[in-house]
């Protein structure tokens, strides 16, 4: 017995082998399995977030253009901006040009007036010194460059209103 015994106990070791192998082998196909299911599962999350990546590059590029116009339609606006102070303050200039002038034909112009009535005045002196030379009796307070004749009667002028 003693001979069989050990063939006995190399096919239970055998068997004992066979099964450990075969449950070892289970186990690796399932990790092989489990890591192939798991390879699926990264490559469709890799290709979700290429797939978003492409759309969020996309947004930004059209972003980047609809930036980069802004930046542009600022800049038109800009030098619009620029343009009409640069006219506003040509305006201004004018306007202050205009103004000038006027002050100064306003001055100007009272001196004419001013003139006018020293003249006026003068030429009445005159006159009157005159009517006095050849009618020395006669009243000259009555007569003025600026009186008038109205019904044969020697009137001030109506006040002007």
């Amino acid at each position: 017995m003693k001979s069989v015994e050990p063939r006995l106990i190399l096919a239970d070791q055998w068997e004992h082998r066979c099964a450990k192998l075969t449950g070892d082998l289970k186990m690796l196909n399932q990790q092989k399995a489990d890591v192939e299911k798991e390879k699926e599962e990264v490559e469709v999350a890799k290709s979700k977030a290429e797939k978003d990546l492409e759309a969020t590059l996309a947004d930004a590029k059209g972003k980047g253009i609809e930036l980069q116009r802004s930046k542009d339609r600022e800049a038109g606006l800009l030098a619009d901006l620029e343009s009409a102070k640069k006219r506003c303050s040509e305006e201004k200039s004018r306007a202050d040009q205009a103004e000038a002038s006027l002050a100064l034909t306003e001055q100007v112009r009272q001196e004419l007036v001013k003139l006018a009535e020293d003249s006026v005045k003068a030429a009445e002196d005159a006159l009157k010194e005159q009517i006095l030379v050849l009618a020395p009796d006669f009243d000259v307070s009555l007569l003025g460059a600026w009186k008038e004749v109205v019904d044969g009667q020697i009137m001030d002028p109506p006040p002007e209103s």
